[in-house]
């Protein structure tokens, strides 16, 4: 018995559209297999064979030697002096695929000595294919977005070391990190905190990858939940400038505008002397490093300035006048303006 499948156009259409788009996906998938096979360093047999091939002087003709539970060496007999003494012409080299050497030497009477152990070479076509992979690695993490220099994050050394809200990246020995908290409704756990992230939403709340370094500056940084709700503590901005009606949420933004309000006049004029002597002495400081110090600065000014108390002030106060505009102090358009307090 013989079973015809017949299909009209609408059929025939999707069963294409399906079909396309599975192909794209493999596709895709090949080619980021592609990508991260010729962007990762060489380990191993594939580095030492690499080496020979590109006629990196001392592994020309070598071999490569195997042994159970050690690392592929390259093997050779030297076949010239180094220029640095490290073996002579018949010396045995085992050349290893992390850019150092071994050098046997055997003497007269015929017994060998490890002469050399770990001393390092060098080849310019390697470094060139090591240095592009490094490049590639780099690139490719910046795309995936959100990950950042320790330099970068003015969040506390024990929160970015902390798993629960960090995650890590090692590139060519760069530590680069990524708030869990800018994965958005991911990171809420339980039914609740998903409801709490809601509803925060709907009164103008932003995740961290939605705000953008200025506005980030000038935007509430409030927490929202906790653990068991949320995989770590968890922070969402608002925009002071807009109003939010619902009380309970208001009265949290409130709270966390009060934490930012100095209380210790000491600490702040520590923060403006350091401030104003950075200034000074024209020191390159990362933007985000002079930001930080600048919302300081000026939230002491706004609430001590003249009232200093037993402290006295009179220093504190000239030196903001200074940075608030006053001759010797910084520019209202030019270059130096990043300074200028309001």
């Amino acid at each position: 018995m013989k079973l015809i499948f017949e299909a009209n156009e609408q059929e025939k259409k999707e069963i294409l559209e399906q079909h396309n788009l599975f192909k794209k996906a493999l596709q895709s998938k090949v080619t980021r297999l592609m990508v991260n096979e010729q962007s990762e360093p060489l380990k191993g047999i594939e580095f030492l064979k690499a080496a020979r091939d590109k006629k990196c002087k001392i592994a020309v003709g070598g071999v490569i030697r195997s042994a159970p539970g050690k690392p592929s060496v390259l093997y050779k007999i030297a076949d010239y002096d180094s220029a640095n003494g490290y073996f002579k012409k018949g010396d045995e080299i085992y050349i290893k695929d992390d850019y150092t050497f071994d050098v046997v030497t055997t003497d007269a009477t015929g017994n060998k000595t490890k002469s050399v152990q770990n001393k390092k070479w060098g080849c310019p076509a390697m470094t060139a294919d090591a240095e592009s992979a490094s490049k590639t690695n780099t690139e490719r993490t910046k795309l995936e977005g959100d990950w950042k220099l320790r330099k970068d994050i003015t969040d506390t050394d024990e929160n970015v070391e902390n798993p629960e809200m960090y995650e890590k990246k090692v590139i060519n020995g760069i530590v680069y990190y990524r708030s869990l908290s800018g994965a958005g409704i991911q990171a809420a756990l339980t039914e609740r905190g998903k409801q709490i992230f809601d509803k925060y939403v709907a009164n103008g709340g932003l995740t961290e990858k939605q705000v953008g370094p200025e506005e980030s500056k000038t935007y509430v940084k409030v927490l929202i939940g906790s653990k068991p709700d949320f995989s770590a503590d968890f922070y969402m901005y608002f925009d002071p400038q807009k109003t939010v009606r619902d009380p309970s949420i208001a009265t949290n933004i409130q709270k966390s505008i009060e934490q930012t309000i100095p209380t210790d006049k000491k600490d702040c004029k520590t923060n403006i002397e350091n401030y104003y002597t950075n200034y000074k002495k024209k020191r390159m400081m990362e933007p985000n490093q002079l930001a930080a110090l600048k919302y300081k600065v000026q939230a002491c000014k706004n609430e001590f300035y003249g009232d200093w108390g037993f402290l006295g002030g009179g220093k504190m106060d000239k030196i903001l006048d200074i940075m608030s505009g006053g001759i010797g102090g910084p520019s209202k358009m030019g270059e130096d303006a990043q300074w200028r307090l309001k």
